[in-house]
Parts: structure tokens; sequence; C-alpha cells
């Protein structure tokens, strides 16, 4: 009987620690989440936003970040290491090639069936383990792509569902204030 003691506590000191670092994953996300919205607020200069929200991605969120924010900057923001700038202009080619608006390759469980196999091997070649890279669209109007990329040190790990769900709001916050900054051009041209 006592063995059966001692595995039952060490099950339920492993499940608490689970419980633990999971909890602590979503509080760090939900506090990332309210520093990129308070980034797009409270930014001073239209044209600093997509720069400033790029900076604060790495690396935190991605080892190295390119964002298309065509309503504020004719070229992309890139905010990387010098060993991620092929990974980013390969995950910005495969996005051409393939005509999808949306690009998941990452390793994790989770994500594998979103991923096509064939990717990984070129993210690999590129020296990154994970990339997303999703359309900056709000209510119809498009606006690049958020590419994010992370490397085999990168604290997270690959990019996970969760990683995913993340990302998706950083995007949602970017498009939004493409959209904004586009209707607000729109209008004064009016």
């Amino acid at each position: 009987m006592p063995e059966n003691d001692q595995n039952s506590s060490t099950e339920n000191w492993s499940t608490a620690l689970r419980y633990i670092a999971g909890r602590k994953a979503a509080e760090e996300s939900l506090g990332f989440l309210a520093h990129i919205s308070a980034t797009v607020q409270q930014t001073p200069q239209l044209k600093e936003v997509v720069p400033a929200v790029a900076k604060a991605c790495v690396p935190f969120l991605a080892s190295a970040v390119s964002l298309g924010a065509l309503a504020t900057h004719s070229q992309l923001v890139v905010q990387s290491p010098t060993e991620y700038s092929t990974a980013l202009e390969g995950v910005r080619g495969l996005i051409a090639e393939t005509g999808d608006l949306k690009l998941v390759i990452s390793e994790h469980e989770g994500l594998l069936k979103q991923t096509d196999p064939g990717h990984l091997p070129l993210l690999r070649q590129w020296r990154a383990s994970s990339a997303v890279a999703l359309p900056l669209t709000y209510r119809g109007l498009r606006g690049g792509h958020l590419v994010v990329l992370r490397g085999d040190g990168h604290r997270r790990g690959p990019i996970s569902p969760g990683d995913l769900a993340l990302i998706s709001e950083v995007a949602d916050r970017v498009a939004a204030f493409n959209a904004f900054v586009t209707q607000m051009a729109g209008s004064e041209g009016l």
C-alpha cells in the first residue's frame, strides 16, 4: 500500500505542476495581448504603430516577424535577426506560390493536420522550426500578411494551437488598425 500512496502523490504533484504551467502560459498570453492592444492604441504616430507591434512580438511570440501593413507602409516591416531573413522570404514566397491566404508550418501535434508535410523540410533548410502566415483582413479590407517565425531555440517551442490563436489575435488587431487608417485616408480624400 505505501507504494500506491507514493505513486498517487507523484501523480498529484505532476498534475498540479501542469495546471500551474498552463495557467502561467495563459496569463502571459493575455498580458501580451493587452500589451499589443495598448501599443496599437497608444503609439502617437500612425507610421510607428506597425513597427512597434513587430518589435513587441520579438522575442515573446516569435524569433522573427514581418508585417505587410499596406495602409501605413509601402514596404514590409520586419523585426528579425539576419539569420531568419531567408526563412521569412521563403515563407512569404510559399504564400505567393500556393496562393493560400493562411499558411501554418509546425511540427506541433495539434497543428500537423494544417501543415503541408513538404513545407517542414523547407523550413528546416531555412533554419527555422515553425511559421505562420495570416492575412491582415478586417471586414473585407485586405492589408497584407503577418508572418511569424520561430527558430529551434525559442522559449515557447514550436507554434502550438494556443500560439496560433494568439497570433490570430495580433493579426486581427493590426488588420483593424490598417482598416481604420485606410478608411481615414479615404474620408480625407473626399
